[in-house]
């Protein structure tokens, strides 16, 4: 791997961020990023990678990876799960609320003990329970007319098993 340099002094940078020792212990005091943002009419990739671009030289490598993660749980939901939306983003040295209108359906963005970025869902408005409810039953139904189907197959493979013996067999000459 190669090494990495401070982004303030050029010095070799430590491996859990883009700072030397003396900038990173300067600009950690009292340097936590703590922000809302108002992503109005909906939460878009476009307002988290803008926020990523505006406070890059604060970020260590960590909270981009973090907000990266951010950006990909937001362009698998639907625009209108993100029009009532609070999302959360919690880092070594920054949280970041990005929200729109109402925040009826939270999700959190965090590390886990591996320091791996992981999202969860913290709070579903009705609609999203709704939408979640349906595509659960509509797998129950998908899973037991497979099951159906697949024991009219074998029945099937099993009477077209037998020889025919001509006029009015029951495999195939009904």
């Amino acid at each position: 791997m190669a090494p990495r340099y401070c982004s303030r002094c050029g010095l070799r940078a430590t491996e859990d961020d883009n700072f030397c020792i003396n900038c990173g212990n300067r600009f950690r005091r009292g340097h936590i990023l703590v922000k809302d943002v108002d992503c109005s009419p909906y939460i878009h990739h476009t307002d988290i990678s803008g926020f990523l671009h505006d406070n890059y030289d604060r970020l260590v490598d960590t909270d981009r990876r973090l907000l990266q993660e951010a950006m990909t749980l937001v362009t698998r939901e639907d625009s209108w799960v993100m029009k009532n939306a609070q999302l959360t983003v919690y880092g070594k040295l920054m949280k970041v609320v990005f929200f729109s209108k109402a925040r009826t359906n939270k999700y959190v963005v965090h590390l886990t003990g591996e320091d791996r970025p992981t999202q969860q869902v913290e709070e579903k408005g009705w609609k999203l329970k709704v939408r979640d409810g349906f595509k659960t039953a509509w797998g129950w139904m998908k899973n037991a007319a497979g099951k159906a189907l697949g024991a009219l197959s074998g029945l099937r493979d099993w009477l077209l098993s037998f020889q025919c013996v001509g006029e009015r067999c029951i495999c195939c000459c009904f």
